[in-house]
């Protein structure tokens, strides 16, 4: 079995390459997901992965490349946590929540809900960041992130009425 840096390279440049069908993609991000979420993410792989998740989630072509992208992300997030390491998700905040405030707007439903439960993990990691992610979205043009948007801050605030505390 192929070691996790191997696998993400292999992803990376499955990703990047245009021509790869649609299918080798998700079954490599599959493989890398599941090693996420059995394994330590070594550091040398935190920033290929990092990539991978950014390619999959601005994918244009796919609906299932980006909710994998998602799923990933989210279990990325927990190992990540679970490392102790989320300085990691810190330095990559920027970068994230910018795709993240895209995909709030998005046609797709189940798109716009990856991206509002996303933004729900990181709001423990980098609060900031993630409310003017939400603040961006109520003040845009874009109804749907709009909506989307009011929905996590009356998530939030009925979170935090009933006192239920987040990991």
């Amino acid at each position: 079995m192929p070691d996790m840096l191997e696998q993400t390279n292999t992803l990376l440049a499955a990703l990047k390459k245009p021509s790869t069908n649609v299918e080798q993609r998700l079954v490599q991000f599959n493989n890398v997901k599941s090693n996420i979420k059995h394994n330590r993410v070594p550091e040398e792989c935190q920033a290929p992965i990092f990539e991978c998740i950014r390619i999959a989630i601005s994918a244009t072509t796919s609906a299932a490349l980006v909710s994998t992208g998602f799923s990933t992300l989210s279990h990325f997030i927990k190992r990540l946590q679970l490392q102790r390491e989320t300085q990691v998700i810190t330095s990559q905040a920027t970068k994230l929540c910018s795709l993240l405030l895209d995909r709030l707007g998005d046609a797709r439903e189940s798109h716009r809900t990856a991206a509002l439960a996303i933004l729900a993990d990181l709001h423990n990691v980098c609060a900031a960041e993630v409310e003017t992610v939400i603040h961006t979205a109520m003040k845009g043009m874009n109804a749907r992130a709009k909506d989307t948007s009011i929905t996590w801050v009356v998530k939030v605030r009925c979170r935090a009425e009933h006192g239920v505390v987040d990991d």
